[in-house]
């Protein structure tokens, strides 16, 4: 019987341990935000999106978010870069002028309340020059003029004038106004953070209390049949 116990304890001590390390190394399971970007044509400027969502939900922490191009560091200042229980990501938008090129990275900083700051990066390849083409417009306007001849005939026996007046018709022309718009562009995305959806699903607390759990109990088992069995 007491073996068994034995036994019984040892594998719940073994088990416990098992899901600890489980849970404190999986990299699913570490503090990080993951970054998402995408960047396509739109209106003849280059519209750049990003979203920031915590590695699991209900955490607490204040976000730093900026971006790279071309070697110049910009940083994004809003109101909603953080993460709290019931806002678990956030994300944003801006344009950027026609014919911006290059790839663009953001870095997300999380200053997490309950571990350490994490810093996460995702990046996307904006359209070439050629695809966000601004929009033109050509006009072309034709115009006629009008002539007015006048004719004067005078007869000096009948003491009379005859005047004749022809008078030729206005008329215009005026070609149809052609507008062209283009605004053409692949949307590319990369998203960054640990290679973990945005969620996991469920939080690591269960599992770590569980093994927590096995761990303790498996060894206040043993440690008991052990002190009986010296008394004994």
């Amino acid at each position: 019987m007491r073996i068994r116990l034995r036994l019984g304890a040892a594998t719940a001590v073994g088990l416990g341990a098992l899901l600890l390390a489980t849970v404190l190394a999986s990299p699913a399971l570490a503090w990080h935000s993951n970054v998402t970007v995408t960047a396509r044509c739109l209106e003849g400027q280059v519209r750049v999106h990003y979203t920031v969502a915590a590695w699991e939900k209900d955490h607490e922490a204040t976000v730093d978010v900026s971006y790279e191009l071309n070697g110049k560091v910009t940083k994004l200042e809003s109101d909603e870069h953080f993460f709290a229980p019931q806002h678990n990501q956030f994300s944003d938008h801006f344009d950027l002028p026609a014919g911006t090129t290059g790839t663009i990275t953001f870095t997300a900083v999380a200053h997490w309340k309950d571990a350490e700051a994490s810093s996460d990066t995702g990046s996307a390849d904006l359209p070439p020059a050629d695809k966000c083409e601004e929009s033109t417009t050509t006009t072309t306007v034709a115009e006629s003029t009008t002539t007015t001849m006048e004719e004067t005939t005078t007869t000096v026996e009948a003491t009379a004038t005859t005047e004749t007046e022809a008078t030729v018709a206005p008329s215009s022309s005026q070609a149809a106004t052609t507008t062209t718009e283009t605004a053409v562009g692949a949307a590319t995305s990369t998203t960054g953070g640990g290679g973990a959806l945005p969620f996991t699903g469920a939080s690591s607390g269960p599992m770590l209390l569980a093994g927590i759990v096995l761990v303790g109990g498996g060894a206040l088992v043993l440690f008991v049949s052990r002190n009986r069995s010296q008394t004994r």
